[in-house]
């Protein structure tokens, strides 16, 4: 019985240290600008996302995700936001240190009589499409990714401090959950050692 309440222990301490906040800052740099006809080195895309990675996978997903900002703007607080006229949102977000980062999201919206309103659309690996339009005609811009768009991730810690990470570099376990699995070897090995009772 205290081997299974040891055991019970170790796997909810495992659990929990697996359950580990996840705070990121990236930007990608150089679009191919579809109206201009031309590529962009100077171009930049910057955010940063935060969340519970709650279930250990590794993997970050929408249901784990606190936020997620890019250029300036929420894109899960906005989405409380939404009415008939006005939609702000994320529809797909995925992180992984071995697969990389993946999300779309947007916001578009018009007046209640649909004359003037506009709206984007953002799908890194794809592009950013951004349109306005007014009774006067509509206007439109692509950034496309392409094979020269960089990528730079930093984790952000809890001091506030941060510092450069790849996002193909897989994860290294923290520091408690060794500690755990240290203790948690010591204690079956000390009670697997213990003197049973002559027969």
């Amino acid at each position: 019985m205290k081997f299974l309440f040891s055991a019970g222990v170790l796997l909810l301490g495992s659990a929990l240290a697996h359950a580990q906040p996840v705070q990121l800052t990236f930007s990608y740099t150089g679009f191919y600008d579809q109206e201009a006809g031309a590529f962009r080195p100077d171009m930049a895309l910057s955010g940063a996302f935060a969340g519970d990675d709650a279930d250990g996978d590794g993997v970050l997903d929408r249901a784990e995700l606190q936020s997620l900002t890019v250029d300036g703007t929420d894109y899960v607080a906005c989405a409380g936001a939404s009415n008939t006229y006005y939609r702000c949102g994320i529809d797909s977000f995925l992180y992984s240190a071995a697969n990389g980062l993946s999300f779309s999201l947007g916001a578009w919206g018009s007046d209640p009589e649909g004359w003037v309103g506009g709206g984007h659309l953002i799908e890194p690996g794809n592009m950013r499409y951004d349109y306005a339009f007014n009774p006067a005609g509509l206007t439109e811009h692509h950034l496309m990714w392409t094979a020269d768009t960089l990528l730079q991730m930093v984790p952000v810690t809890p001091a506030g401090t941060a510092g450069e990470v790849r996002a193909d570099v897989a994860a290294v376990p923290e520091p408690a959950t060794w500690t755990m699995l240290a203790l948690g070897l010591a204690g079956i090995g000390l009670w697997r050692r213990r003197r049973r009772p002559a027969p």
